[in-house]
């Protein structure tokens, strides 16, 4: 079995959705809708880097906060250097 590696991904399995649903919330909620594709890479965590309405569309759709299903601390420890991370 995999490893679950993205906070997105984790949420969809709590809440028992699968990414089928999700794409067609999205689809049902959102004047344009997001493809099975970047919906897949996005949870699988093969795609980090999106546009940040792709991420409210995903918001919109699972009625949750951008911070309950993105990775704020990789992002930190990637790409905020040292000096300026907060620590806690």
């Amino acid at each position: 079995m995999s490893a679950i590696k993205t906070k997105l991904k984790r949420y969809l399995i709590e809440k028992g959705i699968s990414q089928t649903e999700l794409h067609n919330r999205i689809n049902e909620q959102c004047k344009e809708g997001l493809g099975m594709d970047v919906i897949s890479r996005i949870s699988c965590g093969v795609k980090k880097n999106y546009h940040i309405y792709t991420l409210l569309k995903i918001c919109v759709a699972l009625d949750c906060t951008p911070n309950e299903i993105i990775e704020k601390e990789e992002f930190i420890d990637k790409q905020v250097k040292p000096r300026f991370r907060k620590n806690g």
